[in-house]
C-alpha cells in the first residue's frame, strides 16, 4: 500500500515538473518524511494499545488463577478461605473480579498516573434461590398447602484494596455489605441493606481480622456438609437445634462481633469470634445496646420482642450475652475434618418458668429457677471423604454434635441432647443425588405443654376431641428422626435446579420443624392458635432454580 502510494504521489509530481521544478522535490520529500512520521506513529500507537489491552485482561482474570498463585507469591489474598470464607459468598470465580457492567471492567481509585492500574477491587455478587412447596404439618386441622419461597436470596458489595503498592505486601483492607433479599414475600427489616455477613477487617499475610457480623465458626465449619441447604431438607431443623420449633439456637449470624481466620497451613485453618453481650440487664433481658430485637433471635422470630411473638416481660426466651464460637478445619484432597465449638453466656430462659393449667385436669408447674438463665454450649465433631467411582464422584458427610444447657432441673432441660446428621452426594455429569438423615436424642426433660393430636397420649383420655386437650412435653420421648432425599441439575457452574423431599418424624414430645433456618419459612407443628402440636409428622416436597452472580 505505502509503495502504490509513493508511486502515484511520485507521477503527480512529475506531471508538474515544467511548472516548478525546485518545488516538486522540496515537495515530495516533505510528503515522504510525512508518510514516514505517520507510520512511525501508527506503529507505536498500535504496540500501546496491545499492552494496554494485556494489562487490562491481567486485570479482569478470574480469582481461580490468583488464588493458584497465592501460596507461591504474597500478592492477591493470602488468606485462603476455606470453610470460614464469609457465607454464603457467590462463587470463588467472581469473588475478586472487578466491577463490570456488560462486559466492560470499571476501576476506581488509581495509583499513579496511569488510569488502568487499580489497587481497589470492587465485585457485586449475589445469590437467587426461589421455590415452589407443597408441604403438611401433620397437624389436624391444617392439611397440605402451597407455598412460594425466596430462602436464601440476597445481594452484596465486596471491596478489597491491595496495600502492596505502599510497602505492605501480602496486606489488604477489606469491606463488605450484603443483604437478604425478599423476592417472593413483602420484604421487612430483616431484608435491610446489611443485615447478613457485613464487616470491615484487614488481611495479611498471617490471616485476616475482621469486624461487623458474620456467621459463626461454629456454624460455617459444617455448612458444607449439608446437600440439602436453605431447602424443606435443610439440616437445621434438627442440628443445632436445642428445642424445635422456629429457632436453631447454633447456626446462627453473631452481631456485633470481631473475629479472627487464619491462613490455610497443610491444610489446617482455625477461626475464632468473640460477640459481646451489650446488655445492660444483668440477665440479658434488654435489647443489646445498638440493636432492637433480643439477643439469639432473628427479626420478628420467636423471642424477638416483637408483638405476638415474645412474653411481655422482654428478652426471656433465649435472650443471651456474650458469645464465643470457634471451629479448626482440614481438607487436603478429598478427605475433610472438623471440630467446632460455641459458647452462649447468661441465657435468659425465665420466660419458660410457669403455672400453666392443662385442660386434662392437670397443672404443669415450672418452679421460678428451675430453668432461669444458665450457659449454653454446643460442640460438634465432623468428617467427610470424596470417592471416585466408575459414574462420578461419591461425596459422604458424617457430624456427632453435642447440646448442652447448665444448671437447669432435670425435668424442665430440653436443651440437652446428642444429635447425628449423615448425608450422600453421588455426582453424575451434571446431576447430583444426595440423601440425608439428621437424629436428635431425647433431651430430659421439657418445660413445655402441648396440644392433643390425633393420637393418644399417656395421661389424657382417649375420647378428648382432637386438638382440645393439653400435655406436659417432659413425659414424653422428646428424639425425632428427619430424612431428605433429591436431585439437582447443573446448567452451568452458576445456575442450578433441584428437587428435594423431606419427612421429618417427631417424637410425642418433641416438636422440631422443617426449613427453620435458610428456607423462606418454617413449617412446624401449629394450630390455626399458633399452639404447639407436638409429635407431628411433617411431609414436604420442594423444587426451585438457584442462580448466582
Amino acid at each position: 500500500m505505502r509503495k502504490a502510494f509513493l508511486l502515484g504521489t511520485g507521477f503527480a509530481a512529475l506531471c508538474a515538473t515544467s511548472l516548478n521544478q525546485p518545488l516538486r522535490a522540496a515537495t515530495l520529500d516533505d510528503v515522504i518524511a510525512r508518510l514516514d512520521a505517520l507510520e512511525r506513529s501508527n506503529a507505536k500507537l498500535a504496540k500501546e494499545n496491545a499492552q494496554l489491552r494485556e494489562r487490562v485482561n491481567r486485570m479482569g482474570e478470574p480469582r481461580a488463577a490468583a488464588v493458584a498463585a497465592a501460596p507461591a507469591s504474597p500478592k492477591g489474598n493470602p488468606v485462603l478461605h476455606a470453610a470460614v470464607a464469609p457465607s454464603p459468598s457467590p462463587a470463588p470465580a467472581a469473588e475478586h473480579t472487578v466491577v463490570s457492567i456488560g462486559g466492560a471492567p470499571l476501576y476506581t481509585k488509581a495509583a499513579g498516573g496511569n488510569a488502568f492500574i487499580d489497587n481497589t477491587t470492587v465485585t457485586l455478587y449475589g445469590h437467587v434461590d426461589l421455590s415452589g412447596d407443597i408441604f403438611n404439618p401433620g397437624v389436624y386441622d391444617q392439611g397440605t398447602k402451597l407455598g412460594v419461597s425466596s430462602n436464601l436470596t440476597y445481594f452484596g458489595v465486596r471491596a478489597r484494596h491491595n496495600l502492596e503498592p505502599y510497602g505492605m505486601p501480602g496486606w489488604a483492607a477489606v469491606a463488605q455489605f450484603e443483604s437478604l433479599v425478599e423476592v417472593a414475600s413483602v420484604p421487612t427489616e430483616r431484608a435491610a441493606f446489611g443485615t447478613r455477613d457485613s464487616f470491615l477487617g484487614m488481611e495479611s499475610p498471617w490471616g485476616a481480622i475482621k469486624a461487623g457480623k458474620a456467621d459463626t465458626p461454629y456454624k460455617k465449619a459444617t455448612a458444607k456438609f449439608d446437600p440439602f441447604s436453605a431447602t424443606l431438607g435443610d439440616y437445621n431443623s434438627i442440628m443445632g437445634n436445642t428445642g424445635g420449633d422456629l429457632r436453631a439456637e447454633f447456626d446462627w449470624r453473631a452481631p456485633h462481633a470481631i473475629w479472627y481466620e487464619s491462613p490455610v497451613w497443610y491444610g489446617f485453618q482455625a477461626a475464632i469470634m468473640f460477640s459481646p453481650g451489650q446488655n445492660t440487664a444483668k440477665d440479658n433481658s434488654d435489647f443489646a445496646l445498638g440493636d432492637f430485637n433480643c439477643p439469639g433471635t432473628s427479626a420478628r422470630g420467636s423471642g424477638s420482642g416483637f408483638p405476638l411473638t415474645s412474653a411481655p416481660e422482654g428478652c426471656t426466651d433465649g435472650s443471651y450475652g456474650n458469645l464465643y464460637s470457634a471451629s479448626l478445619t482440614y481438607n487436603q484432597g478429598p478427605f475433610t475434618a472438623v471440630g467446632a465449638f460455641e459458647l452462649h453466656e447468661g441465657t435468659n430462659r425465665t420466660g419458660d418458668e410457669a403455672v400453666t393449667p392443662l385442660s386434662n385436669g392437670g397443672v404443669l408447674i415450672v418452679p421460678p429457677g428451675s430453668v432461669g438463665i444458665a450457659n449454653e454450649w454446643a460442640a460438634k465433631v465432623g468428617a467427610g471423604y470424596r470417592f471416585s467411582d466408575v459414574i462420578g464422584t461419591l461425596q459422604l458427610y458424617g457430624i456427632y454434635e453435642v447440646l448442652r444447657r447448665e444448671h437447669t432441673v432435670a425435668a424442665f432441660n430440653e436443651r440437652s441432647r446428642d444429635g447425628y446428621f449423615l448425608s450422600a452426594t453421588q455426582s453424575v455429569d451434571r446431576w447430583d443425588i444426595s440423601a440425608s438423615w439428621a437424629h436428635a436424642n431425647s433431651s430430659p426433660g421439657s418445660p413445655g405443654t402441648g396440644v392433643l393430636n390425633a393420637y393418644p397420649v399417656a395421661g389424657v383420655p382417649v375420647s378428648a376431641p382432637a386438638g382440645a386437650a393439653d400435655f406436659a412435653l417432659n413425659t414424653l420421648d422428646s428424639s425425632a428422626d428427619q430424612y431428605a432425599l433429591g436431585v439437582k441439575y447443573h446448567f452451568s457452574p452458576f445456575v442450578s435446579w433441584y428437587l428435594v423431599g423431606s419427612y421429618l418424624r417427631n417424637g410425642p414430645g418433641a416438636h422440631y420443624c422443617l426449613g427453620v433456618s435458610g428456607h423462606g419459612y418454617g413449617v412446624c407443628g401449629r394450630d390455626a392458635n399458633n399452639n404447639v402440636v407436638a409429635g407431628n409428622k411433617t411431609e414436604a416436597v420442594t423444587t426451585g432454580m438457584t442462580f448466582d452472580f
